[in-house]
């Protein structure tokens, strides 16, 4: 058990370190956006070098090896995309984030069917029927101005961001429905895959919900081979697979947001796994996924929303409740739009409640604060730091164990 345990523990390590240097490389690369002129150059030596570290069996050189793989990997996206060098620094400019694909005729003929779907039982109230849309379908530019800043200002706007919340509900509902058509419990994580690469499709493919998506397949198809399901090893293979294929996204809020707060969270919640369901765990996943975002918010936007660690403990667990309430009432649709009525107002009503609560907070003394933007380099203290209190912990943990 210990060996087997050694031995997971020794491969999600190796698979953070290729990530972070990776995304050290990219990050560099999108520091010094000059360079792109003469990419192909910079291309092939930073390859060059690559080979020679991996070539060499010297401790360390395969990562630094990784990071200038990554930095050649941007250069030569920047090719296509120059404006995203132009849009360096890092995080800071929205002109940078890549652009979605146009919308086929027949995606958003679909879009709009949804879109009514979701409206069923509670169209007499426009401003639920945004807030249902943007928290199941992404979308977000529905929302009115008010409501909008009142979720940044309470630190809540993150619900409205389609990632592992809204994704993993819909795979409880996929799964549930495929239990009850009497599909193999081994293959229904396999069936259930494709379906839900359709809802992503259907909601334009955000990086955030590609990101949990992805994560969400390998979790779904690790019992058709025969393995366990990782979150950190599935997190480390996304993370890999969407910044080699996708180097842009370096520049990405929402993308860096989404990975940075899905980590703390799978960290938190692998060194308490040990420990019962309940609000203390509740409470420090929730303090996790604060303090990783607190970096990021506060260097592009130059605020800390305090009050989102408070309104957060209330409102995850009521926007779990309306993403699976309003996922069953748009399934439900098909078969009885009544039904979906019904599932739709519960939805609305939790929807209501997020509002209230969101806007209490807003309210309170020192619950949004605006700050000077945060330097790189305070960002990496910052994330250091909660390194180091998550080392200590461990630390704690084990010599607690061992007496």
């Amino acid at each position: 058990m210990h060996v087997l345990k050694g031995e997971r523990m020794c491969i999600q390590n190796k698979l953070l370190v290729a990530c972070a240097a990776l995304a050290a490389g990219e990050f560099a690369a999108s520091r010094v956006p000059m360079l792109s002129e003469a990419w192909p150059v910079v291309a092939c030596g930073v390859l060059l070098a690559a080979v020679f570290g991996f070539a060499l069996s010297v401790r360390g050189w395969p990562a630094v090896a990784l990071a200038l793989a990554g930095a050649a990997l941007f250069f030569g996206a920047s090719l296509a995309q120059a404006r995203v060098c132009r849009g360096s620094p890092w995080l800071r400019e929205a002109r940078a984030r890549p652009h979605a694909a146009p919308t086929r005729p027949a995606w958003a003929a679909v879009r709009r069917d949804f879109a009514r779907r979701a409206a069923l039982g509670i169209a007499h109230d426009p401003e639920l029927v945004r807030l249902n849309r943007a928290i199941l379908l992404g979308a977000r530019t529905s929302l009115s101005p008010r409501l909008r800043r009142t979720f940044v200002e309470s630190g809540t706007i993150h619900v409205f961001a389609i990632s592992g919340l809204h994704v993993m509900a819909v795979v409880r509902v996929l799964v549930f429905l495929l239990q009850a058509l009497f599909v193999p419990r081994r293959l229904v994580g396999v069936a259930a895959v494709p379906l839900l690469w359709g809802y992503v499709a259907l909601i334009g493919s955000p990086p955030s919900a590609v990101r949990a998506a992805a994560m969400a397949s390998l979790g779904c198809l690790a019992p058709a081979f025969g393995r366990r399901p990782n979150g950190i090893v599935a997190w480390s293979l996304t993370f890999l697979g969407v910044y080699g294929s996708r180097p842009a996204l370096i520049v990405d809020v929402g993308c860096g947001l989404s990975f940075a707060v899905m980590l703390a969270i799978l960290v938190v919640c692998d060194r308490l796994r040990d420990r019962p369901e309940g609000w203390g765990k509740l409470l420090a996943v929730t303090a996790a996924a604060w303090a990783a975002g607190v970096p990021i918010a506060a260097h592009v936007f130059g605020r800390v929303t305090p009050g989102g660690l408070l309104a957060n403990l209330a409102l995850i667990p009521a926007a779990g409740v309306t993403v699976y309430a309003g996922a069953l009432g748009l399934l439900a649709s098909f078969v009885s739009e009544p039904l979906a009525a019904h599932l739709n107002g519960l939805s609305a009503l939790f929807t209501k409640a997020m509002v209230v609560l969101s806007e209490g907070v807003a309210r309170l003394p020192g619950a949004n604060v605006d700050v000077p933007n945060w330097s790189v380099l305070l960002c990496a203290e910052w994330y250091c730091a909660l390194a180091l209190v998550l080392a200590l912990g461990g630390l704690a943990k084990r010599r607690t164990a061992a007496f």
